[in-house]
């Protein structure tokens, strides 16, 4: 019989009890808190009796085994516990669990070359791990049992262990940010604090902000240091004494601010003397060992020397050569130079000999020839050229022309400029309508008696033209003027100025537009006033009615809104508007809303206008239209489903207009009459018995 205890777990491990039986049993062994089998013979036992494992590691607070491989150091048959400060045998360490700790096997290696390992059981753990690919640490939560030694408790003891302060500076430590690492910098982001400067090394580890720094001029004076490191990379330093940007290969590490990524760079920090001239050397000032200064046409290079112009006021140098015009006006082509220069290239001017122009090119600030002028007005000066005296560019050899004035000699959007001679005779581009432009005195020494179009007064009138430089409102006559520029019959604007240079007349017709974009026809009292007048209104039913000015009187019609009619009305001959009809038809097919009389859509024209036709010309509609006839011109238009008039039934159509009609009625074979309604109804509908008769002779008896 075993002996009563109240807690098995605490009774004496391994009791045997007495008797001639023999079954393993298992007990609970505090000392090891482990459950452990024995030989049981039967009887006078205690409870430390279990008979299976699972029951005594049920009922017992056995031991669980935290470590990763193996089991805990034991010592005095005790696994050894321990703590942060306390460290463990060799080849173990100390593994923090969720409530003891201790000393398990190390796996060997570096604990922050492992990888992440969160363990098993039910504890959630803030731990912190050492992260190789981003090489920082990274917080995770830890189950309790069963991991590696990339475990730390805090941030700072992951640090401390595995971070490796790589310094690249050679006076101190770097600055460090927030997260206690090294401030890292950028050429498009300089982070770095007042007594810092960014060192670009092989990588980003490297690019920090080392301390030391000086500004610019010093700079420029500090030596040229390679460095330490493994690394080759191409830099560029200031040399003091050539003034001059040298490359030299950087190690990586131990560096100066005299250490630049590019020449570039170099050459905007340090002050650099360039020679700029296409062969040999500019002229030097021996006081200052710099190039001359130089300015154009003022002969500072003296006789054996002429001024390069460059981008900047440093790279006007005076480069050897001949300073004399024909330098820079005979046998050189344009020279695009080469860039380097502390500015963007930029337009400058060259003389074309073919051509006998001055043109533009890019110049890219360095090395040029004298063919280089600032302006066009510098190289005309210098050349000998030919004088434009258009007011725009023309293509060259330029386009003689007569001096009658004829437009037509030069072609489409070109006008014939009569200049004082033949070689300012030319054709220029045209700049609109003539009748438009301003007055334009131009350019010159000459005194020619001229007459333009003056838009306020209406008239032509006389002026004095300088003879280069001028616009189309320029005439040799008061008629020529007059003939071109006559009474303006446009509410708004000048009428349209065809590519011939002449005002483009319309047609009257409803159907199609002959006026250009937002242009509309205004029909005057002759052809010079039936013009296309610009403005042209989406809804010229909304416009009131104008009767314009001028001495005219022409029946017109307008469309009254308020009415919703077209009313007659007297139109003056100028500066009327669109709302401006010379017919009542025309009028109505505008602006009066359609009473259709048909079933379905009657037909339309292309511009969109009903097509009517009339009792004489009932053939006019086109094929699958037939022609229908009301009691009015608006309701007689051509309507859909052409059929045979004399198998269709009869149909009074609705309306009230009443009218007398025949139809033809298949049952008695007969033409009988009929009230027509007059609108809706169908081709067996005829005026009268013998168009009846006449159409349906075949059915009749």
């Amino acid at each position: 019989m075993l002996a009563a205890v109240d807690d098995p777990c605490t009774a004496p491990p391994r009791n045997p009890g007495v008797g001639e039986y023999h079954a393993t049993r298992w007990a609970f062994d505090g000392s090891s808190r482990k459950c452990v089998p024995f030989e049981y013979r039967g009887m006078k036992g205690n409870s430390n009796n279990f008979l299976t494992r699972e029951n005594c590691e049920k009922r017992c607070p056995v031991f669980q085994n935290p470590c990763k491989i193996g089991e805990p150091h034991i010592v005095n048959n005790q696994y050894l516990q321990c703590s942060p400060q306390q460290v463990c045998p060799g080849g173990h360490y100390c593994h923090i669990g969720s409530e003891a700790n201790y000393c398990c096997k190390a796996l060997g290696g570096d604990p922050c070359g492992q990888p992440l390992d969160r363990g098993v059981g039910g504890s959630q753990l803030s731990r912190w791990y050492w992260n190789q690919q981003s090489q920082c640490c990274l917080p995770f939560s830890y189950c309790g049992q069963k991991g590696t030694q990339n475990n730390f408790l805090t941030k700072q003891d992951c640090d401390r262990t595995c971070y490796e302060l790589d310094n690249p500076c050679a006076l101190g430590d770097p600055q460090m940010a927030q997260n206690n690492r090294p401030l890292q910098c950028s050429t498009s982001s300089n982070t770095c604090g007042s007594q810092f400067w960014c060192h670009f090394g092989a990588n980003q580890d490297t690019t920090v902000c080392c301390p030391g720094r000086v500004e610019s001029p010093q700079i420029c004076q500090q030596p040229m240091v390679a460095g330490s490191g493994g690394a080759s990379l191409p830099r560029w330093y200031y040399n003091a004494s050539t003034m001059q940007c040298v490359q030299f290969n950087y190690q990586g590490r131990m560096g100066n601010q005299n250490n630049f990524l590019s020449q570039q760079a170099c050459e905007q920090t340090c002050p650099v003397y360039v020679n700029v001239c296409p062969t040999g050397s500019p002229l030097l000032d021996t006081s200052t060992n710099k190039p001359v200064p130089c300015t154009f046409g003022s002969n500072s290079c003296g006789g054996d020397h002429w001024c390069h112009l460059g981008l900047v006021p440093d790279e006007y140098q005076c480069c050897p050569g001949s300073p004399a015009n024909p330098g820079a006006c005979q046998g050189l082509p344009s020279a695009d130079g080469v860039l380097g220069a502390p500015a963007p290239p930029t337009s400058r001017w060259y003389y074309d000999q073919t051509d006998m122009q001055c043109k533009q090119f890019t110049y890219n600030g360095r090395r040029g020839n004298q063919n280089n002028f600032l302006t066009q007005e510098d190289c005309a000066a210098t050349c000998d050229v030919f004088t434009n005296p258009c007011n725009q560019p023309i293509p060259l050899p330029a386009t003689m022309c007569s001096g009658t004035g004829a437009s037509d000699t030069c072609g489409a959007n070109m006008w014939c400029h009569i200049g004082a001679t033949q070689d300012s005779t030319v054709c220029c581009p045209s700049e609109g309508d003539p009748c438009m432009l301003p007055l334009a005195r131009g350019t010159g020494n000459q005194f020619m008696d001229r007459f333009y179009y003056n838009q306020q007064t209406g008239t032509c009138q006389q002026f004095t033209y300088s003879g280069l430089h001028g616009n189309q409102n320029n005439f040799l006559s008061q008629q020529a003027c007059e003939e071109q520029c006559g009474p303006n019959p446009c509410f708004e604007g000048r009428p349209f100025v065809g590519a011939d240079g002449r005002t483009q007349t319309c047609s009257a017709s409803a159907n199609f537009n002959t006026c250009p974009l937002n242009h509309w026809c205004h029909i005057g009292s002759d052809l010079s006033t039936t013009v296309c007048c610009p403005g042209a209104s989406t809804n010229v039913c909304n416009l009131p009615m104008s009767t314009g000015e001028g001495n005219a009187n022409l029946d017109r019609f307008y469309y009254d809104q308020q009415s919703k009619t077209c009313r007659p009305f007297v139109y003056n001959g100028l500066k009327g508007n669109q709302n401006n009809f010379i017919s009542l038809r025309a009028c109505q097919l505008s602006c009066q809303p359609l009473d259709n009389p048909c079933i379905g859509q009657p037909a339309t024209t292309a511009a969109g206008q009903v097509l009517f036709c009339s009792i004489t010309n009932k053939d006019s509609c086109p094929v699958n239209f037939w022609c229908h006839i009301g009691d009015t011109p608006e309701t007689t238009v051509c309507c859909p489903g052409a059929t045979n008039p004399c198998s269709v039934p009869l149909a009074p159509g609705t309306g009230n207009s009443g009218l007398a009609r025949y139809y033809y009625n298949p049952d008695d074979r007969q033409c009988l009459p009929f009230q027509y309604n007059g609108k809706r109804g169908n081709q067996n509908n005829f005026e009268n018995q013998a168009e009846c008769e006449r159409t349906c002779p075949g059915n009749l008896q």
